[in-house]
């Protein structure tokens, strides 16, 4: 009987040890990056030039046959991940694209996924070759 308690109080604490981990790992969406703007290159060759604001995040597709055409803007959700390393999403509701995107502005790369019209995947490593983050004290 007392393995049983024993037993039993163990999981229950290992269970709430481990529900405090998680939430302490838990956080929240910013609008931090609202004003960046930043220009990447992927592996396969693709580039882009993007920039985020209240509206949504925007782009262009450097690369694509209309370098001048910006897409967007597009609701997106950034969460800062640790220092200047960001983890931003956005959906593109009338193409079907769904972008991924943890940006390091400090070491310069993207790691990028996305599903392009509901069915392709792409998933490369880009470098940032240019970037501008906003002002936090707004100057």
């Amino acid at each position: 009987m007392n393995r049983f308690v024993i037993s039993c109080l163990g999981l229950m604490l290992f269970g709430f040890g481990a529900g405090a981990q998680a939430e302490s790992v838990k956080k929240e969406t910013t609008d931090a990056l609202n004003g960046a703007r930043m220009t990447y290159e992927y592996s396969s060759g693709r580039a882009y030039d993007v920039k985020l604001e209240q509206a949504g995040a925007s782009y262009r597709y450097l690369t694509g046959s209309k370098p001048d055409k910006w897409w967007g803007p597009f609701p997106y959700q950034a969460m800062q991940v640790e220092g200047k390393r960001y983890f931003l999403s956005w959906f593109e509701k009338e193409y079907g694209d769904f972008v991924t995107l943890l940006v390091d502005f400090e070491k310069k790369l993207i790691h990028g996924s996305a599903l392009i019209q509901g069915k392709n995947v792409h998933f490369h490593r880009a470098r940032i070759t240019e970037f501008r983050l906003p002002d936090p004290a707004g100057e």
